[in-house]
């Protein structure tokens, strides 16, 4: 199943973060008369319109199953001919006219689980998230298949993302994932839905965590991570998660741009640096954003 889902990530601009000044005190002890060590400083703090806070893009929803009807498969019956219809006005972007045409597989073959996948596929790309939803669960329910099961609480489950309904959205990966543990983006999915829930970015990290573990050059994962961490204050872990990022792609100018202010949140002026000039061999315009905010 490790090709269970297709991939397309948007990875997103972010900024962030401005240094405050560390606050260091020496305590003495009055009975002792004597200099204690001083305190841990405080951690930094980031500036209201400047943070870890944008991801990088959701993996997208899967498309039509392989496998259907075909050009030259020699269909014979309507349902057959309904679902090559689909297909072609799918792929021609004609979107109401590909339910119409799912639909009619589906009155048609009322017991079929792949047809009312199809047409959840139809309803999403038209628009129609709601419709799109009870075609997948109608899917869900229609068959033991786990192909079909994961493929269809994986696209419900960006359904629910894109409108905001998390917590829904959380239980739909949840769903994949007890069905293929091994999918990285099913994983990366729900980090995002973590992510984008109030108080749950720690299981974001977790979630990402799983996603790099299962997909090592998964970069956008180890983007999404550094975010995270950084999300939390844990910046160390963050400029790790970024490197990796990079160390992956070269060209990631937004995962460059990170690492850079990760630095300057460590006080690292000479890593971040480092990362304006990458940016300018890039010939990114975060170069110019990263170095005003290391001034």
């Amino acid at each position: 199943m490790s090709n269970l889902f297709t991939k397309a990530n948007r990875p997103s601009l972010l900024s962030l973060l401005a240094s405050a000044a560390l606050l260091l005190g020496l305590a003495s002890a009055a009975s002792a008369q004597q200099q204690q060590p001083p305190p841990r400083p405080p951690k930094k703090k980031l500036q209201a319109s400047s943070n870890f806070a944008q991801y990088a893009g959701r993996d997208a929803s899967n498309r039509l199953i392989a496998g259907g009807a075909t050009r030259n498969a020699g269909v014979t019956d309507e349902a057959g001919a309904q679902s090559l219809k689909g297909q072609e006005a799918y792929e021609a972007g004609r979107y109401d006219e590909s339910v119409a045409a799912f639909k009619r597989v589906t009155e048609l073959k009322p017991g079929d689980a792949k047809a009312f996948y199809h047409l959840g596929v139809a309803y999403e790309a038209a628009g129609r998230n709601r419709e799109a939803v009870e075609a997948y669960k109608r899917a869900i329910a229609l068959t033991d298949r786990a192909e079909i099961k994961a493929l269809s609480y994986y696209n419900m489950g960006n359904v629910f993302a894109a409108d905001k309904q998390l917590a829904q959205a959380v239980e739909a990966y949840k769903q994949v994932i007890a069905l293929v543990p091994e999918e990285a983006v099913a994983h990366y999915n729900l980090g995002l839905a973590y992510a984008a829930a109030a108080g749950r970015t720690a299981d974001a990290v977790e979630s990402f965590k799983q996603a790099v573990k299962l997909k090592p050059d998964y970069a956008e994962a180890d983007f999404n991570l550094g975010i995270a961490y950084g999300n939390l204050q844990q910046y160390r872990d963050a400029a790790d998660a970024f490197k990796r990022a990079v160390e992956i792609k070269p060209n990631y100018a937004e995962a460059h741009f990170n690492l850079g202010l990760a630095y300057l949140a460590l006080d690292d002026r000479a890593g971040a640096q480092a990362e304006i000039k990458t940016l300018q061999g890039l010939k990114s315009p975060l170069a110019a954003k990263l170095k005003s905010l290391s001034n």
